[in-house]
């Protein structure tokens, strides 16, 4: 009875916040999103890509009206953007509407696929994997680190990554044939991972096949702490404990889980603060006493790229013009562009990205090619089809998640690299657009097919394990 009354919650809040009934519709809008929340927890577990999406759900969609409604500071510099950026409005109800619409949808694709006997998980006797999954990490690592170190030389090596993060990824961004590294780091990460949970010999597991792997994707780690790049970071430490647990379903939370997140947390806004140039850390004493204030303020989500989303539809809804009309779908096909590089089609459409950012945040481009604002696919969807939007295309996306969700963990090689993958997709989901979506999905899905197939041809001998592996 969960989920009917969870859509029956979705439907009050939507006429409430239609009626501009503000605390009402924010409140039954958060128990729908509770209940759906509790039900993805116990029918999937935590350790899985959908549950981790609706958490990510929650954070883009409720930190800013949560926080509106408690007048918290979520950043007076943002009201030079939109004046009424701190206070209820119609931009905050059109956001809210849009939210809901799209947990409507994922709540009906709940009642009909999200059940226990339908998100099956394998039972312990699959647990043993081939240990051609530890060569092909090991393959993906050094892919990873050969594509990320050829990427930093062409760039300009140090020079270009004392710039900044902005600077060092846009200078990447503009190489002619650049070499996306993240898709082969994320897939040495998600075979490492189910490998490494098959070895119960603590010194094998620890000594002889941890260091090689770590070898092999060193430069990619070196790199990302440089720039202060903690999402690439994030990524892989969730794939890894996806990966690592992908025969399982955890659905009781242990203390030890929240520590290590609520220490995470702290450890990843700390590394935000650490990559803007005005901060000098002269230790963490003094770190933390000077710049105690900031970091505070960046435990509300709202106040980190958390908020980023309700800020861009929001600007889009203030700013738009009243005879605005609809792209009905034209946003959707940019993915037949994406993989020209611009110096081969130099009229090349910017995306519908670059597009908004150019128009509402023009200092941004300034920053670097790549710099974005946090676009929301919430705003694109709206942008098409008006709030018919957010309805529909949460509705295909979450059904490709949720078979996903359903196909796991039965040793299927490929299936269970995607799955694991889709973490990232899913990720970026809600800050970002279809293009730049479908375009990652489509990117991984290729290098999945390349370190397949470079091992296929490589001598075997290279990545030789001289121990049995006790599963």
């Amino acid at each position: 009875m969960r989920i009917p009354v969870a859509i029956l919650l979705c439907f009050l809040s939507i006429i409430s916040l239609i009626l501009e009934w503000f605390t009402l519709g924010l409140s039954l809008s958060l128990l729908a999103y509770g209940i759906i929340l509790y039900h993805t927890f116990k029918t999937v577990g935590l350790n899985s890509v959908l549950f981790l999406f609706m958490i990510l759900f929650g954070l883009y969609g409720y930190s800013v009206p949560i926080s509106v409604f408690f007048d918290s500071d979520i950043g007076w510099h943002r009201v030079a953007k939109l004046r009424t950026w701190q206070k209820v409005d119609d931009t905050l109800f059109s956001f809210l509407i849009s939210n809901q619409l799209a947990l409507l949808a994922t709540s009906l694709l709940y009642l009909v696929f999200v059940r226990k006997r339908i998100m099956r998980i394998p039972n312990s006797a699959s647990l043993k994997v081939s240990a051609n999954y530890y060569r092909l990490a090991i393959l993906a690592g050094i892919l990873s680190s050969l594509s990320e170190a050829l990427n930093f030389l062409r760039a300009g090596g140090f020079a270009t990554l004392s710039q900044g993060k902005a600077f060092y990824q846009g200078a990447i961004n503009d190489l002619v044939l650049n070499i996306p590294y993240e898709g082969f780091f994320y897939i040495s990460i998600a075979l490492f991972g189910q490998f490494f949970a098959t070895v119960k010999n603590k010194k094998d597991k620890y000594f002889t096949y941890l260091p090689p792997f770590f070898l092999s994707i060193f430069f990619v780690l070196f790199i990302n702490l440089i720039i202060g790049e903690r999402g690439t970071l994030l990524v892989a430490m969730v794939v890894f404990i996806l990966a690592y647990t992908i025969k399982r379903r955890i659905t009781r939370i242990n203390v030890s889980y929240v520590l290590l997140l609520s220490l995470l947390y702290v450890c990843f806004n700390a590394l935000t603060l650490l990559r803007e140039k005005s901060v000098e850390y002269k230790g963490i004493g003094n770190f933390l006493e000077t710049y105690e204030d900031r970091l505070y303020r960046l435990m509300n989500p709202a106040n980190t790229e958390f908020g980023s989303p309700a800020l861009n539809y929001r600007i889009f809804i203030d700013k738009r013009p009243d005879n605005y009309n609809y792209k009905l779908g034209q946003t959707y096909t940019e993915i037949s562009t994406a993989f020209i590089p611009r110096y081969i089609y130099p009229n090349k459409p910017i995306g519908i990205i670059y597009e908004f950012r150019n128009q509402y945040f023009p200092e941004r481009k300034e920053m670097g090619s790549t710099a974005g604002t946090g676009f929301s696919s919430l705003l694109e969807a709206y942008m098409n089809f008006g709030y018919f939007g957010p309805f529909f295309i949460y509705l295909i996306f979450l059904f490709f998640l949720i078979y996903m969700e359903s196909r796991k963990g039965r040793n299927q090689l490929f299936i269970d690299l995607l799955y694991l993958l889709l973490f990232n997709v899913f990720l970026i989901f809600s800050r970002s657009a279809s293009q730049y979506i479908l375009y990652t999905l489509f990117l991984y899905l290729c290098q999945i097919i390349v370190v397949i197939l470079v091992y296929k041809v490589i001598p075997k001998r290279m990545f030789s394990i001289s121990k049995v592996i006790d599963a």
